[in-house]
């Protein structure tokens, strides 16, 4: 049973980032702890890119999105789905590096490691070109081999250190206010090589391959460990197992067969108000993505159908990610290990989805700032209550106890400065 938790929901704007900080205040009473096992549980953490959180809820736009695997693990004794759950910083890697270290953006000073700002402090993740130091030594993976025993294998995006993007996230939030020359009418305003997105009518492979090919490599070699690792039976620790999947991040590409499980006629598409009409914060954020069309390309970009194509595909590679969450619970089940491993899977960031003509992350709408999460635990069997949706705002530095106290880490062991609260 799910007791009632009370929070307190603030925002706080990170002026220096374009990019809104949601730092709910944690309750004293957390939800009901997991059942303890004999055994430490094995755990297998995925995490894809750029998915808002409203999209894995049943009935979703006309249930246009098919998620077997997902609502199985969220509808399955021991299961859980979360309906309010927040990045505390949506974009990339200020995001991975709240979830990974438990902290809020701000309390995560750092010095930059390298290349020609290498000393200097940071006093935070503000921006996508901050992060985790990296000499840093309490992420939640390192905390569970060194205190736990657990056995880890971290595979596919990890993107929680500093450095790891481009110059340009970094000098995009130093010059925010500086007043650039721009012309909107011909240019849409700022122009670069990644705003094509924003214009694009996305891809759709008509050969039978993945458009996300990379994703689906690293899941084979991560299957592989987990069925190696459990027929070595000389070895009795835990695993913790993470993939982290650069599907659903933009550009909107996919297959023809996954294009063709989601019918158009269910999508809805946001209603767009002229340029001039839009609110000045979403004009400013829009324009800095590069999002702004010319008047040369208005009558293009703004398209109905272009528009409904977008979401379409963007569903496509939610559904395709569903298949790969399904390939891990069938390799879990096929090395009998089912009863005793937890699922954890989530996003780090969610997607305007064009709603007030946005696109990407960046903002602090739900569409941006929420991420879907389900967590299933076998452990605590069929006397749980079904289906469990907790709806009190939850977010994403929570894990890091979560994690800590299913894996039945002594809280002597944990990192004495955690922001998150156990769910």
């Amino acid at each position: 049973m799910v007791r009632s938790i009370s929070r307190l929901l603030a925002v706080v704007l990170c002026f220096q980032a374009d990019i809104f900080c949601v730092v709910p205040k944690v309750s004293s009473d957390p939800l009901d702890p997991f059942i303890s096992s004999e055994r430490r549980p094995n755990i297998v953490f995925l995490v894809c890119e750029s998915t808002d959180g409203r999209t894995w809820q049943e009935g979703y736009q006309n249930s246009v999105i098919p998620l077997p695997n997902i609502h199985k693990l969220a509808s399955s004794p021991g299961g859980a789905a979360f309906h309010r759950h927040y990045a505390n910083a949506p974009v990339c890697c200020p995001s991975r590096a709240t979830l990974w270290s438990g902290h809020h953006a701000h309390r995560i000073p750092h010095s930059h490691g390298r290349g020609e700002c290498a000393g200097m402090s940071v006093n935070g993740a503000w921006n996508n070109y901050e992060g985790l130091p990296r000499n840093y030594t309490n992420r939640i993976d390192q905390v569970l081999s060194r205190s736990g025993g657990y056995d880890v294998y971290m595979s596919g995006k990890q993107d929680f250190s500093e450095g790891g993007h481009t110059l340009n996230v970094r000098m995009g939030s130093w010059t925010k206010q500086v007043r650039f020359p721009y012309d909107m009418s011909k240019t849409g305003g700022w122009r670069y090589d990644y705003a094509e997105v924003c214009r694009s009518n996305g891809t759709v492979l008509q050969e039978n391959r993945s458009a996300h090919q990379d994703d689906w490599n690293v899941l084979d070699n991560t299957l592989d460990w987990i069925r190696t690792k459990a027929a070595n039976s000389s070895d009795n620790r835990p695993f913790f197992v993470y993939q982290g999947m650069n599907i659903v991040h933009p550009p909107y590409r996919t297959n023809k067969y996954y294009y063709d499980k989601i019918d158009p006629s269910k999508i809805d598409v946001p209603e767009w108000h002229d340029i001039k009409d839009m609110h000045p914060c979403d004009l400013q954020s829009s324009m800095l993505k590069g999002c702004i069309p010319s008047d040369d390309e208005r009558d293009v970009v703004e398209q109905y159908y272009r528009r409904r194509n977008v979401r379409r595909i963007y569903y496509a590679m939610i559904a395709e990610f569903d298949a790969m969450v399904g390939r891990y619970m069938d390799a879990v089940k096929e090395a009998g290990l089912w009863d005793n491993t937890i699922f954890i899977v989530t996003s780090d960031h969610g997607d305007m989805q064009m709603e007030h003509r946005q696109t990407f992350k960046m903002t602090p709408y739900d569409a941006s700032s929420s991420v879907p999460m389900v967590i299933f635990d076998p452990r605590r069997g069929p006397k749980s209550q079904l289906p469990v949706v907790v709806s009190k705002p939850t977010q994403l530095i929570d894990l890091f106890p979560t994690i800590l106290e299913s894996a039945g880490i002594p809280k002597s062991e944990w990192p004495n400065d955690l922001d998150g609260q156990s769910l």
